[in-house]
């Protein structure tokens, strides 16, 4: 799957603690020279970096740091203990998605730091710079008298060199369905979006942005800052403090507990990643994302191909249909002696039009939403544990006869598993219900989270639902399942890794434009996604 073109690596310069600092500027420049990284420690041992784009600043002076519950912050006080550099030049095969071949060329700095008084914590920065952008993380390393981490915030800084022309949708702790806001980057105002009108589930804390969230300079050079590798972490908002043209990393936290991060030692954070492209539409080109995760996971998903498909889900937004079947409120028995109310949409009989409609079309799937017993209860009810079934139909519809017609018209169902943010139901029954998939020859399904999170006082972007997402992609691997997330954790090129990991939704779609009070989606809503949240990754 992976091809290596070169590789070459320079040995460590390990510099001892008593040369001078000012000594101790270290730097790493992309292949081609284009971008630079340059870091350094402050008199007072604070870390800081500069990123440069064809010598001129577009990342200013800007710190590091974190701090912790129950112990002292880590952002001054440090020396450098050694330095590496190394250089990886590499071409590896997509799947599927864009391109057939990726090259991943970069040339890294690794810093390893260290407390200068007791406790003496231990700290390791990998900077990595590419001709399309830069990108850094931390390294929490074993050491004596510290196994577990709780951080209670990040501190990474990105000091801006202007009032650049901005992109963005608001830090919210729950969804990126808001549309894109087109301003000066003085102009952000993300708390004027919070408690949205038709947004269901919304949390918006800071001034903050969610990234991807991209700028022009006036000089017409672009950028947009995100993350890569996002694995048992909290997602990243950026804190916007527009008096002095910067942001700072504000990890997503949760109500359930006074810290934000909790990991034993050792560990990686994910990368903090910053692409830079000269034209607009060399950030789409940027392989930035994708390249700084680890490889592929699962060698051959031929399992698996991508497809347009038809569903029956807009009828529901239009109210032609409906998801629910009909119960009575006990949820034991169905209405009208089984008969259901006439609106159900997921009925053998529509889901076989829909089949026909895709063959003539050339359509190989068709989503099917509202199969399942537990609509009637799927949202507006405080404890939704329990409700839905991944493995129940409803009478009116026939599973196995749906797959086995689709299969004769070369039309492939794709499975729908709403969990209602219930996390615990939908742990439970995961095996269960992919086996079902696989032996039915199910390979997709789209799942589901609307609605605040259980375990009440989490939230979606935080780490536990971070897991969440990361770890249903891992177990559908082993049934042959990929996995269409909404309402999810925003891509992070993990999809190079586990190849499964498809689409998500993750931002403003159509169902807006039937029912959303303020008209639905302007012309620009999509354009503008393009440049901003599908640098992270496929969008459905």
């Amino acid at each position: 799957m992976k091809r290596i073109l070169a590789i070459a690596l320079t040995g460590a310069l390990f510099l001892t603690t008593s040369c001078n600092q000012e000594k101790m500027v270290t730097s790493i420049t992309s292949p081609s020279g284009t971008n630079s990284v340059a870091f350094n420690l402050s008199d007072d041992g604070a870390p800081y970096y500069l990123v440069k784009h064809q010598n001129a600043t577009v990342i200013d002076t800007s710190s590091l740091g974190f701090e912790f519950k129950e112990k002292p912050v880590l952002k001054n006080g440090l020396k450098i203990v050694a330095t590496s550099q190394n250089t990886l030049n590499e071409t590896w095969k997509m799947p599927w998605g864009e391109q057939l071949e990726v090259i991943n060329h970069y040339n890294e700095m690794v810093v390893a730091l260290e407390e200068t008084a007791a406790p003496n914590r231990k700290i390791t920065l990998y900077f990595r710079a590419y001709d399309d952008g830069v990108a850094f993380r931390y390294e929490f390393p074993e050491q004596e008298n510290w196994s577990e981490a709780l951080i209670t915030e990040e501190h990474t800084q990105f000091n801006l060199t202007g009032d650049h022309t901005t992109w963005w949708i608001p830090g919210d702790w729950d969804i990126y369905e808001h549309l894109y806001s087109t301003t000066k980057f003085t102009e952000i105002n993300a708390l004027e979006k919070a408690n949205h009108e038709n947004l269901a589930s919304t949390y918006i804390p800071e001034n903050a942005v969610n990234t991807p969230v991209s700028m022009r300079t006036e000089d017409g050079l672009h950028l947009s800052f995100h993350e890569a590798s996002l694995v048992d972490y909290s997602g990243m908002t950026l804190q916007v403090d527009a008096e002095n043209l910067s942001m700072t990393s504000n990890l997503v936290g949760s109500e359930n507990r006074d810290y934000k991060v909790k990991r034993s030692l050792p560990f990686y954070t994910p990368w903090r990643t910053i692409q830079i492209a000269d034209t607009a539409g060399d950030l789409i080109a940027s392989n930035l994302i994708v390249n700084l995760n680890e490889p592929n996971k699962l060698d051959d998903i031929s399992w698996f191909k991508p497809t347009k498909y038809t569903g029956i889900w807009w009828e529901m937004h239009l109210g032609k249909s409906t998801w629910d079947y009909g119960m009575t409120q006990d949820m034991g028995t169905w209405t009208n002696d089984g008969n259901p109310h006439g609106k159900h949409g997921a009925t053998t009989e529509n889901a076989k039009a829909y089949i026909d409609f895709s063959a003539e079309n050339n359509i190989g799937g068709l989503l099917v939403e509202g199969w399942n017993t537990g609509w009637e209860h799927w949202i507006g009810f405080e404890d939704r544990e329990g409700v839905f079934d991944f493995v129940t139909q409803y009478p009116d519809y026939d599973l196995e006869e749906v797959v086995r017609y689709g299969k004769q018209k070369g039309v492939e169902l794709i499975m729908h598993h709403e969990t209602s943010a219930a996390t615990e139901t939908y742990e439970k029954q995961q095996d269960t219900a992919y086996a079902l998939m696989q032996r039915l020859g199910i390979h997709s399904v789209k799942t589901g989270y609307v609605g605040k999170i259980l375990p009440r006082g989490e939230y979606h972007h935080g780490q536990y639902m971070v897991n969440q997402y990361n770890n249903a992609v891992i177990k559908a691997a082993t049934y042959q399942v990929a996995i269409n997330a909404h309402e999810p954790i925003k891509a992070t090129g993990l999809r190079r890794t586990y190849p499964n990991t498809i689409s998500r939704e993750g931002l403003r779609g159509q169902e807006f434009n039937a029912w959303a009070s303020d008209g639905g989606n302007p012309p620009e809503h999509l354009p503008i996604v393009a440049f901003t949240r599908m640098l992270a990754g496929p969008v459905d």
